[in-house]
Formats: structure tokens, C-alpha cells, sequence
């Protein structure tokens, strides 16, 4: 395994799990930017990619590959195949998880399902599910993270598939416990053991699901999948399932962070409250920049397929690699002044749901989400922020918060 960083002045390492990384991560990812681009930590045991150039090649490179999922926990479970099967067996058959030609096709599959018509058909739902769930909480205190931000897309995604209502909640912890073994910073054997049976359980209730939708479909995006067809081409049972699980792990929990810290930007931000009620195209404005700034997804890992060189660095054959798509958001290289929240900013070439083709498919449910929420959180009601405290999940993925104390009023 490579070790040695070739320059002449010693670099901090980066540890993703430690309490200063969760609460910052830009200011070790920035020293390495100017230092040290293609970083070999000790601490990951993984090279660590921080130049927005950098990062897009990451996700570009066919060298590099998505298949990440059996590597990651072989680093604490030494057979992964023999002892979770479930977990090898669909890691194949997640959009995010698979090279090419596999993640064309599935793409090519998946993708009417998220057109700019459909989440533009979701709207008013979205809409009347914010007004439900805020108009539920008006005047408590309550825990934003649990009864307002996963909530929403715990709603949302549920009737998009057409989720039965008393399945909701056990839905999002589902996805709750696949992405904390696949996203963690400090990984537990209880964590993959939950991950596993999370796998067996919800494919229960999913097949259940799809043999309703092939025998009676439904205006869902389950009988989307159902149905979805190219040619003569079509997804399999895993397949399906692995539309689903990908689909609802990422519906819940990005959107669920996403929620959380950019409340608190906006709290903090009252010209920018202004600019976001102005109209629907300034809310997408300040959406779209609110998701380069803050970072809710903090960086994806990738395997060497074979040896290279890149920076002066041998990169082996088996090595991590995560593209910090974080530091590229904020890579003085790209943006001008990127620690600022600047609304008219171009965002086109964001990393917010990452580059290349494994960019998000989801990512017009998810801004459109967020800018009705934000646009009825903050045009009718008031929010007073509890506690000080910041307790961050333990994700390497995701930035978010474990529990947010607050108090929201309907304005008078």
C-alpha cells in the first residue's frame, strides 16, 4: 500500500471520524488543497482528493471504480460475501455502486422516473405535505431532525413508491440503518449486522409491494420501475429491489440533512429568507447555492482498478480513494469568495450531487422538496433555535445532525 507523500514539509492527517472533522471539515481539507492534493492518509489508509479538478476526475476516471460497498466493510469484516450475502448480492444492482456499462443501462431504466415532468406533478403534494407537517408541530418544541426534516421525505418518498402510511416510519429506519453502515466514519460489525438484516426485511415488504404493482399499477413511481422498459430490456427482480433500496435510502437521508443545515443557514440569513420568498426562481436560486455551501455530502469512496501515477503519487491497484466533493465546493480554484453564500452564483458545475455519471438522479425531487419547504417554513412561521449544541451524525458521507432542539410558531 503506497505511504509516502513526496513533498518536502509534513501535512496534517485527516480524520473523518473525529469530532473536529464532523464539525469542520474544510479547514484540514483546505490545508490539503494547497499542500497536497492527492493525499495518502495514514489515519484512512486511503488517498484523499480535494482540487475541484481533482475531485471530477475521481468520479470520471474509469481506473477509479463505484463498486465500493463488499471493500468498505472488508476493513472490518473479513469474508464479507460468506457472512452477508444480501450485502454482496445487491451491491451489483445499486445505480451508485456499479461501472460502466452496467450504470448506463440502469440509468437508461431509471431515469423517466425522475423526470423534470413528474417532480414537477409531485409539487403540490410536496407543498401540502410541508403546510401538514409544519401546521403539526406549530407552536411545540420538538426535535427538528426527527419531527420535521425526516418526516418530509419520510412522506414524500413513501407516496411516491405508494408505501402503505403504516409502513413510513419503518421505512426511514430502514434507510436510516443501510446508510450508517455504508456512509459511517467508524464502522461496527452491530452496524453491518443491521445493515444486513435491514436488506432481508425490507425486501419483504417490497416484493410484497411490486407483485401488487405487476398484477394492479398504480400512479407511482414503484409501478415506474415496474414497468420501466427499453427496447426489449428491462430491470430484474434484483434489479427493482436495487432501484428501491438506492432511491429511498437517498430520498430519506439527503434531503433529511439538507433540511436540517440549511434551516439553520436561512435562520441565520434574513435578506436571504427575503430572496428566497421573492419568487420560485430565486427559492431555486438560493436552494441550489445553500447545496454548494453547506456540503451535505461530504465525498464518495472509489477502488483503483489497476496501477497509476497522478500528482507525482503511485496509486495501486485496490486502494482507496475519496473524492472530497466538500472541499470542491469551496475550492478557491472554481468559485470566487466560495465561504460566501452568494445566491446569483452559477452553480452549474456544483458537486452537490455529484459529478459525472453517477450524478444524482433524484436531484430535482430534492431541490424541489427543499425549496417548498423552506418557502412555507419561512413565509409562515417563525423559528427560534433551542440549543448551542451541534451534535454531528458519525457519517462519512453525510454532514448532519443528530438532534436539533426548537421552537416553531405560525407568525401572527
Amino acid at each position: 500500500m503506497a505511504g509516502e507523500t513526496g513533498i518536502a514539509e509534513p501535512v496534517q492527517d485527516v480524520d473523518f471520524g473525529s469530532p473536529a472533522f464532523l464539525e469542520d471539515p474544510w479547514s484540514p481539507l483546505r490545508a490539503l488543497q494547497g499542500q497536497d492534493p492527492v493525499f495518502w492518509s495514514e489515519k484512512q489508509q486511503a488517498w484523499i482528493v480535494t482540487r475541484y479538478d481533482d475531485v471530477m476526475a475521481t468520479f470520471r476516471d474509469q481506473r477509479l471504480s463505484a463498486s465500493r460497498i463488499v471493500p468498505f466493510l472488508s476493513t472490518l469484516v473479513a469474508d464479507v460475501r460468506a457472512e452477508y450475502p444480501l450485502v454482496a448480492q445487491f451491491e451489483e444492482k445499486w445505480i451508485s455502486n456499479v461501472d460502466q456499462p452496467v450504470h448506463s443501462r440502469l440509468r437508461r431504466l431509471m431515469a423517466n422516473a425522475f423526470s423534470r415532468k413528474v417532480v414537477d406533478a409531485l409539487r403540490p403534494a410536496s407543498r401540502k405535505i410541508s403546510a401538514d407537517i409544519l401546521s403539526e408541530v406549530d407552536g411545540r418544541e420538538v426535535d427538528y431532525v426527527h419531527a420535521v426534516a425526516r418526516e418530509l421525505p419520510a412522506r414524500v418518498i413513501t407516496a411516491m413508491f405508494g408505501i402503505p402510511d403504516h409502513l413510513r416510519d419503518q421505512f426511514a429506519d430502514w434507510a436510516g440503518a443501510i446508510q450508517q453502515a455504508t456512509g459511517a466514519a467508524v464502522l461496527t460489525r452491530d452496524m453491518v449486522d443491521l445493515y444486513h438484516q435491514t436488506l432481508a426485511d425490507m425486501n419483504v415488504e417490497l416484493l410484497k409491494l411490486i407483485a401488487e404493482r405487476r398484477e394492479s399499477p398504480k400512479e407511482d413511481l414503484l409501478s415506474q420501475f415496474v414497468q420501466a422498459r427499453d427496447a426489449n430490456d428491462q430491470l430484474s427482480d434484483d434489479e427493482l429491489l436495487g432501484a428501491c433500496h438506492a432511491t429511498i435510502i437517498a430520498g430519506f437521508e439527503t434531503t433529511m440533512h439538507m433540511l436540517t443545515l440549511g434551516m439553520l443557514e436561512l435562520h441565520e440569513r434574513p435578506v436571504l429568507q427575503q430572496r428566497l420568498l421573492s419568487s420560485s426562481s430565486d427559492a431555486a436560486q438560493v436552494v441550489d447555492e445553500l447545496l454548494r455551501y453547506i456540503g451535505m455530502a461530504k465525498g464518495m469512496l472509489r477502488i483503483a482498478r489497476e496501477d497509476f501515477e497522478w500528482h507525482g503519487k503511485t496509486i495501486r491497484k485496490g486502494d482507496f480513494v475519496y473524492g472530497m466533493n466538500i472541499s470542491a465546493n469551496r475550492d478557491p480554484r472554481m468559485w470566487q469568495r466560495p465561504d460566501e453564500i452568494d445566491p446569483d452564483r452559477d452553480n452549474n458545475r456544483s458537486m452537490a450531487f455529484g459529478p459525472g455519471m453517477h450524478f444524482c438522479l433524484g436531484h430535482l425531487l430534492a431541490k424541489m422538496e427543499l425549496a417548498e419547504f423552506f418557502t412555507e417554513l419561512f413565509g409562515s412561521y417563525d423559528v427560534a433555535i433551542l440549543s448551542a449544541g451541534r451534535p454531528w451524525i458519525n457519517s462519512f458521507t453525510f454532514r448532519g445532525l443528530e438532534r436539533l432542539p426548537v421552537r416553531i410558531s405560525a407568525k401572527s
